[in-house]
């Protein structure tokens, strides 16, 4: 008995200890917080009303539970992107594009381009579905050379001077990606628009796809690698080719389901490397608008040396389909081919025309369809 008595005893001395060490401990932590906001003061509160918070360009402000808070606004003037929404009469800083871009870009509803693009490498210019980009007919930085270009071989072409007309040039990535319905423009600031207006798109890597480009001399350039799809788009109402390809180096680029028309010189200018030329709709609409409405008009120029292969292709209304042409830019390769194959060839003055010098053994045709030409393969 004496023994439990005992046990109490010290359970309750044990009991009271602990208690009295959790008060000391209650009070240090109550002393503690109290001295560190004697100390810092009361907690501050960023805003009462929103007024109270810093303004944003572009961004909304309110004040939630006396902390500022922001939110973008979609369309807005004055951040440097002209988006949906967006006029070039209200925001003519955000619209209005000329120069250097050094780093990435997104382009979205009306631009006004007034002076040569250059996109330097390592940046991406993406524009979004529906833009529409419209070119200036002089250019603002006056870049390039002021020595005209002439055709010889179409001699009522007007001279086009580097200088004067403008050029958007890739040498980055553009990723240029419309919809069937929703497609992006490229076209001229003109109401009269002519056939150049501008030169056009020089394109060293990337994508173009359900896009319009028109008006210009050249519309699209691939020159510098064969990393460039272009697919899916309208390409029309050029002076010269509407795309040409690989006078700089030799590239092999895909070309896939374009409709090309009103071509004044060629559809496509191939110089050098083996392209895909797939699924595309070469033909005439409307020759009156160029300068000289009874020269050119052709499908497809294939330089000596160059080994596209042309397949799926549907040629109408042209004056000579496809053309190999006797100049060469590069060396031969041995065992190169062309592939002619599964195209269909119809209503054109000359279906397949093969110039002087032009070695034909190289020529691989498969299943072609030549129906009502004047002449369907000619060989000069």
């Amino acid at each position: 008995m004496g023994n439990e008595k005992n046990k109490c005893k010290k359970c309750s001395s044990e009991m009271k200890k602990n208690v009295i060490f959790g008060v000391v401990i209650l009070l240090i932590l109550i002393l503690g917080i109290g001295g560190y906001f004697l100390i810092r003061g009361p907690v501050q509160k960023e805003c009462k009303v929103k007024e109270d918070c810093l303004d944003k360009t572009c961004f909304a402000k309110d004040c939630i539970d006396n902390s500022c808070s922001y939110s973008q606004i979609i369309s807005c003037c004055g951040n440097g992107e002209c988006e949906v929404g967006e006029s070039y009469q209200e925001c003519a800083d955000d619209c209005v594009k000329s120069g250097v871009l050094n780093e990435d870009k997104t382009w979205g509803g009306t631009i006004h381009v007034t002076g040569d693009i250059d996109v330097m490498e390592g940046a991406t210019l993406t524009i979004l579905p529906g833009t529409v980009i419209k070119v200036a007919l002089t250019d603002d930085q006056n870049k390039g050379s002021d020595e005209p270009q002439t055709d010889i071989y179409f001699p009522k072409d007007p001279p086009f001077y580097h200088n004067e007309k403008i050029t958007i040039t890739i040498h980055g990535t553009l990723d240029a990606v419309g919809t069937p319905d929703n497609k992006i423009i490229f076209t001229s600031i003109s109401e009269n628009p002519t056939t150049y207006d501008w030169w056009g798109i020089d394109i060293f890597h990337g994508r173009l796809e359900y896009a319009i480009v028109e008006y210009g001399q050249g519309n699209v350039g691939v020159q510098q690698s064969s990393d460039v799809v272009i697919a899916n788009n309208i390409i029309r109402n050029g002076l010269g080719c509407c795309i040409g390809i690989g006078h700089s180096n030799q590239v092999s680029p895909q070309i896939l389901n374009n409709d090309i028309y009103n071509c004044g010189h060629e559809g496509i200018d191939y110089a050098g490397g083996s392209a895909i030329i797939k699924g595309n709709y070469f033909h005439l609409e409307n020759p009156e608008i160029q300068p000289d409405p009874l020269k050119g008009e052709n499908g497809i120029i294939v330089y000596k040396n160059t080994y596209p292969i042309i397949e799926d292709n549907v040629f109408e209304g042209l004056t000579n389909a496809v053309t190999f042409l006797n100049n060469a830019k590069y060396e031969a390769k041995e065992g190169e081919k062309v592939i002619l194959r599964n195209n269909k060839f119809e209503n054109n003055i000359i279906g397949i025309r093969i110039n002087p010098g032009y070695p034909e053994d190289v020529i691989v045709e498969e299943n072609n369809q030549l129906i009502n030409n004047e002449e369907d393969r000619i060989r000069l």
